[in-house]
């Protein structure tokens, strides 16, 4: 593992980063070419997207973290300075990324009164590439690591001392690339769904299907601490029911809807 793949002008930069910057081209490339003569629309609504996308990844942990430190202050107020604002704001959340993004995404279509659907089947499948290819990056820093495995498990794997967070010498679960290989393939069924179809919304709500049932699953075999766990299940699972839950909605609302609109 690399939690640092390259160097420039003496600054090291993550592997995160490096896959997170991969994965959006990618991610812009493919929506371009599903997009074909509307791809300039895609382009705009795919800038938004990563803008809100940006503001929901450094958020979503802050605003889940609140209910404890309140709850919790006697032990937070004796907490280093530099450590409570480590807890606090030191990670990214995907489901953030989301929320941000598709908040986002209803404004600018909302202001252009862009029909909203066409739009989101041709970021799905992208969305999911981008996120598989961050996958790898978090694989290779160290982060959102699994629990302990046999070290005879097929998809053990051992991190080493400079991971960013995955404990070293112990053989764990590879959930990362589990989770990035899920993400690649579905973006591979919704390409075929969105060039198979023509009812509006098929690809945005196999994506909501899809994602959140692998997540809820995958996040049981998540070893990371601090993932905000409330009850049985983590934030993330919470989150999970939501989207499966409005995938759901959008299947009842879009069965009335015969053929997908012209962007």
């Amino acid at each position: 593992m690399h939690p640092f793949l390259l160097e420039i002008f003496g600054r090291r930069i993550p592997s995160y980063g490096v896959c997170m910057l991969i994965g959006a081209f990618a991610a812009w490339f493919l929506a371009r070419r599903l997009a074909g003569k509307n791809n300039n629309d895609i382009s705009q609504a795919f800038l938004i997207c990563i803008a809100g996308g940006l503001a929901g990844l450094v958020s979503l942990r802050p605003i889940i973290r609140i209910p404890e430190v309140i709850i919790n202050w006697e032990r937070f107020r004796l907490m280093p300075v530099e450590n409570f604002l480590s807890y606090v704001f030191g990670e990214l959340v995907f489901y953030g990324g989301l929320i941000g993004g598709a908040l986002a995404l209803v404004l600018f279509c909302t202001k252009f009164r862009i029909q909203i659907l066409p739009v989101a089947d041709v970021l799905a499948p992208a969305l999911a590439l981008a996120h598989g290819i961050g996958r790898i990056g978090c694989f290779l820093g160290g982060c959102c690591f699994g629990v302990p495995v046999s070290s005879t498990h097929p998809f053990a794997v051992v991190f080493p001392p400079q991971s960013l967070s995955a404990p070293s010498g112990v053989p764990l679960l590879a959930v990362q690339l589990i989770e990035s290989a899920c993400l690649i393939a579905l973006c591979g069924l919704l390409i075929i769904v969105y060039r198979k179809t023509s009812r509006a919304g098929m690809s945005l709500i196999l994506y909501c299907l899809i994602y959140s049932v692998a997540r809820f699953v995958l996040e049981f075999y998540r070893g990371d601490i601090g993932r905000g766990i409330y009850g049985p299940f983590s934030t993330s699972q919470y989150i999970s029911f939501v989207l499966f839950a409005a995938g759901i909605v959008l299947l009842f609302l879009t069965t009335r809807k015969k053929t997908r609109a012209m962007m």
